[in-house]
């Protein structure tokens, strides 16, 4: 896999400039041999050197497929080029018609294919992608890295410390990092593998790495959502700050109906027992 970089982008916008010059300079060579047969001589001199340029080039790649290949399209451009140019100098006469439909060809397929960027493709030598496209890529990159990087302390400990490969929790994130006492906190496990659940934690492997208690430590499934996600509890929470699925959970669940959840809390009335009327919510 190439990686992209700022680097790599500049030097793939400075290397299409020179191709797109190169390309448009071969053209006014093939023009100006059309009409002006004395600059035959120059113009295969520096035909020459293009295709000197890319001899040098192939010697670095390996004599198989992909290296033959890639020397074939590598010298494309120039060796058409200078066929061309020999075409024109040595039919008498000039018939600028042939010459001029010939030249045409020759710009609209380099300009198209590009074949020596083809070439760079082929060899594994720059990214398919097109210049624009590697800078659009780097903005995206910078961008995400913005956007997604771990804002949460905790978060980003769990980043570095517990979601590593052989770590407690590998391949997973922490978020919805809630405080809900003075020493206890809550959170979402969410598994970074699309379609994957949330891998089986060792409460001792995560009591290590976190430096907590592992007694209190909860991990629970999150009501109404699917295996991808859990719910953290560290700590003890003050009872009055817990709400009724994280009461349920740390409290009563471990200890009187293990493995149960409440996914679902609906309030109802029911008489009082003290005589005077009052209704009081279950």
């Amino acid at each position: 896999m190439i990686r992209l970089g700022p680097l790599r982008g500049r030097i793939a916008l400075a290397r299409n400039a020179v191709g797109r010059a190169a390309t448009v300079a071969g053209t006014g060579a093939l023009a100006a041999g059309t009409f002006t047969p004395d600059l035959y001589a120059t113009s295969m001199t520096c035909t020459i050197a293009c295709a000197g340029w890319a001899a040098l080039w192939s010697a670095t790649l390996p004599r198989n497929t992909v290296g033959n290949t890639s020397m074939a399209l590598y010298l494309t451009p120039s060796l058409s080029m200078a066929a061309l140019l020999t075409a024109q100098h040595l039919v008498p006469g000039i018939d600028w018609w042939w010459q001029l439909l010939a030249d045409a060809v020759w710009t609209g397929g380099v300009w198209a294919l590009r074949p020596a960027r083809l070439a760079r493709v082929f060899a594994g030598r720059e990214s398919s992608l097109t210049p624009d496209a590697i800078e659009q890529t780097n903005e995206l990159l910078v961008q995400d890295t913005v956007q997604t990087g771990p804002q949460h302390p905790m978060a980003a400990f769990w980043a570095q410390h517990v979601a590593i490969e052989g770590g407690a929790a590998a391949n997973t994130v922490l978020e919805q990092i809630e405080r809900t006492g003075p020493e206890s906190m809550t959170g979402v496990i969410r598994s970074t593998i699309p379609g994957k659940p949330v891998p089986k934690i060792d409460l001792l492997e995560l009591s290590a790495a976190i430096n907590w208690p592992e007694d209190e430590i909860t991990i629970a499934p999150v009501p109404r959502q699917g295996a991808g996600v859990r719910r953290l509890t560290v700590g003890q929470a003050p009872e009055e700050a817990m709400d009724l699925q994280t009461a349920w959970a740390k409290l009563i669940a471990p200890k009187g109906m293990p493995g149960t959840v409440i996914t679902q809390i609906r309030a109802v009335d029911v008489p009082d027992t003290d005589g005077e009327g009052k209704e009081l919510p279950a």
